[in-house]
């Protein structure tokens, strides 16, 4: 690994308490409601927060002539007392703005630009509906060193707003029909905007009333007048059109392109600058009467206290069982060595069943010749090189497949689900099983999610068989030729894995421990927007051997509910299985890395342990890693200038993937998809990833498990491109959304993967 060399600056403003910073405090035994009581009471003169240690509420004054609510009172000295600043902080910014700018409820204090900087300008729209700005405030904390630095976290966005009522939305002769509706309830501080709640789907109007379906629970009707639309951009986009007419095309033209600059890097730091000035130079932040908040520059690369960083190097993949070829770029290595398992691979003649609409059957036909034999003429870059000239048979060293089509005279599922019927019938009375089903779909189908999806209605039909599936859009196949070797490339890698090939290993660091790493992603299904929900959770488990990390051949997939047991239950089944395979001794010592959608609860991570202790293993460490991807920090890289040979740029300001920055022993920025993997300049700045180690794990070296993480993030048979996220969770998360639309598919029954030959494959790439 490298020490990064670049400019960076993140988005983190220290901060600091200067001046009389000694305050009497209030305290008294901590209760829940209590303390929802004394903050809706008193959060415009007090600052009222638990205090763990004794667990208390702690009260302390920040408006002069108030005193200390708690029966018994201590005297606290702010410069010490850290763990407050936070709140502190958020009070007084509150202050700050309320009754200058509108704050937004939820977490943190989101402030709302000014009227005259909305991004949706004409004379003839109501100021009811609007663009704007937002402001996102946060407080966090790094530790460099040991020391604590706290300090604030400036985000930009843009926020819809629909301030009218449905009833004003009505007068102006706009139908709501079809859509969803909320309404407003009080914010527990009165300086905050009312929040809002989804309250249903209109489904029809009686004088003044609103007859909602989908709706929540004894809420079948509302006053119109009580009700306002929900504010999705594309709902606030077609009112625009709507009230504007042909007008409407440039003004939301013009708030297309102000948004991809906001969204930039140059428009981002533009704003966080600004926002940060304004409250260093103009902004009266007091903590406490006689002592006020000090913002310091954002941490930048070339001034003491920024965090350790460093570039992850590419993850070395192996392509041949010897471990001597060797390639850190996917692509280039496949095309140079081959696949891993090209020797042993069977079968090398393919019997493929097409299933495709009747009136595409000859673009199917034609597109497919592509994909087996190449496409040699479709050359780019200076080097005028061809990306898919060799094709999936020579790629993956196979012979020319046994190819027969099965149409369906329209897209419905109906027809889908006969065809490929049909090709099964056809395999059984020749004796012989189709290695693989490649099914033509349409973007469309994406929209329905009540079992009438045909991609889902045959798939559910091929996998019962154990026969994988590929599906190819009728969209990928009208594309360019300079794009679509692209989609090819990527298209045949997932192929390959579907029928049990290995493109490559990913080489792992040699290491004394066996590892074994487990993610856990999930996916909701909902046939509506308030009706019954059921999220699935999808298990992932890679291991460590003999100098490669393989995954392993056994994926699950269950309902939320039922996840803690399962992953109990997968983590037996996998650490007996690597070890009576690797021949373990009870004494050897085992590592365990859990990268988890979501942060694990102390009794999770508790049983976890209690269940591996039940396998006899004397000597086992545990890491729980939450893979954040929803956080306020943002890193800029001052030596991006932008990628591409005409503007707009892309990614410019934006990290290089590979980027890591430790903000401390349980937290670390990674950069998984950074500039270069940006498509579009309008795609904004990529994000890093927060990985938070749980405060449980036994195992805490973050730079080992920050650049494990990167690893597998390299390691995707998906697509020829680093994922946005490591394998651990993004086969999770693909594992758990495939069955959920499966499970739609009237006749589906999830035992097809769960005991079946073909959940020992990659089904769901």
């Amino acid at each position: 690994m490298k020490a990064a060399m670049t400019n960076l600056t993140i988005n983190f403003a220290p901060i600091s308490v200067t001046g009389a910073t000694k305050v009497l405090a209030g305290r008294q035994a901590y209760d829940r409601d209590r303390l929802r009581d004394l903050r809706r009471a008193f959060s415009a003169t007090h600052v009222l927060t638990r205090r763990r240690e004794g667990d208390v509420i702690v009260d302390i004054p920040v408006v002069d002539g108030h005193k200390p609510l708690g029966i018994l009172t201590e005297e606290l000295d702010l410069s010490q007392e850290r763990w407050l600043w936070p709140a502190l902080f958020e009070a007084a910014l509150i202050r700050a703005f309320a009754g200058v700018r509108e704050l937004l409820p939820g977490q943190g204090v989101t402030i709302i630009g000014s009227p005259a900087r909305g991004l949706l300008i004409h004379d003839r729209l109501p100021p009811s509906i609007e663009r704007r700005p937002v402001l996102r405030f946060d407080t966090r904390s790094i530790y460099n060193g040991g020391r604590r630095t706290v300090g604030i976290v400036c985000e930009p966005g843009l926020k819809n707003l629909i301030r009218a009522s449905c009833a004003d939305l009505i007068g102006f002769g706009i139908s709501i029909d079809g859509h969803y509706v909320q309404t407003e309830e009080p914010a527990s501080d009165p300086r905050i905007l009312p929040r809002r709640a989804l309250a249903g789907r209109v489904s029809s109007i009686d004088g003044t009333t609103l007859v909602l379906d989908d709706h929540v629970q004894g809420l079948g009707t509302i006053a119109a007048d009580r009700a306002f639309l929900e504010p999705r951009a594309e709902i606030v986009d077609d009112y625009v059109r709507r009230f504007l007419g042909t007008e409407a095309s440039r003004v939301l033209a013009d708030a297309a392109r102000a948004a991809a600059h906001l969204n930039s890097g140059p428009g981002r730091k533009e704003k966080i600058d600004e926002a940060l000035g304004y409250l260093r130079d103009k902004a009266e932040l007091r903590a406490v009467p006689g002592a006020r908040f000090v913002i310091d520059r954002m941490l930048t690369s070339d001034r003491a206290g920024f965090p350790i960083q460093e570039t992850i190097e590419k993850p070395v993949l192996v392509f041949d069982p010897s471990g001597t070829r060797k390639d850190d770029w996917s692509e280039r290595g496949l095309k140079k060595h081959g696949p891993y398992d090209q020797r042993v691979f069977s079968p090398k003649q393919l019997r493929i069943a097409v299933i495709c609409q009747s009136r595409h059957e000859g673009r199917v036909d034609a597109f497919l010749a592509k994909f087996l034999e190449g496409m040699p003429d479709a050359v780019s870059g200076r080097n005028s090189t061809a990306r898919y000239g060799d094709g999936f048979i020579r790629r993956f060293a196979l012979q020319k497949p046994e190819v027969t089509f099965f149409t369906a005279p329209s897209a419905s599922a109906t027809d889908y689900v006969q065809a490929s019927r049909r090709a099964l019938t056809a395999a059984s009375d020749s004796g012989y099983k189709w290695d693989l089903a490649l099914v033509q779909v349409e973007e469309e189908f994406k929209g329905y999610d009540d079992g009438s999806n045909p991609y889902f209605a045959t798939k559910s039909v091929l996998l019962k068989r154990d026969v994988p599936v590929q599906s190819v859009r009728l969209e990928t196949m009208a594309q360019e030729d300079a794009q679509l070797v692209f989609s090819l490339n990527h298209m045949s890698l997932a192929t390959y894995a579907k029928l049990g090939g290995i493109p490559w290993l990913l080489a792992s660091q040699q290491t004394v421990a066996h590892e074994l790493v487990i993610g856990l992603g999930s996916h909701t299904a909902a046939s509506s927007r308030i009706g019954a929900h059921k999220r699935y959770v999808g298990i992932t488990t890679v291991f460590s051997s003999d100098g490669s990390y393989l995954l392993s051949d056994r994926t699950a997939v269950v309902p939320f509910e039922d996840y803690a047991s399962a992953l109990y239950e997968t983590l037996k089944r996998s650490i007996m299985t690597v070890r009576r395979q690797d021949n373990w001794r009870s004494t050897d010592k085992v590592r365990l890395v859990f990268h988890v959608f979501k942060p694990l609860k102390d009794a999770e991570a508790e049983a976890i342990e209690t269940t591996v202790r039940d396998l006899a293993l004397d000597n086992v460490t545990f890491a729980f890693l939450h893979i954040a991807r929803s956080h306020p920090f943002l890193i800029f890289d001052h030596a991006q200038s932008g990628i591409g040979f005409s503007e707009p740029k892309k990614g410019v300001l934006g990290p290089a993937r590979g980027l890591h920055v430790k903000l401390g022993d349980y937290e670390s920025l990674v950069v998984f998809s950074g500039a270069s993997e940006l498509k579009l300049a309008d795609h904004g700045m990529p994000r890093p990833c927060l990985l938070k180690l749980h405060r449980l794990s036994t195992f805490t070296d973050m730079t080992y498990l920050a650049r494990q993480a990167f690893q597998f993030s390299g390691h995707s048979w998906r697509m020829l491109a680093p994922e946005p996220y490591p394998i651990t969770i993004r086969y999770s998360d693909l594992i758990a959304e495939r069955l959920t639309g499966l499970s739609a598919v009237e006749g589906w029954d999830s035992e097809a993967v769960h005991f079946g030959l073909i959940g020992r494959t990659l089904w769901f790439l």
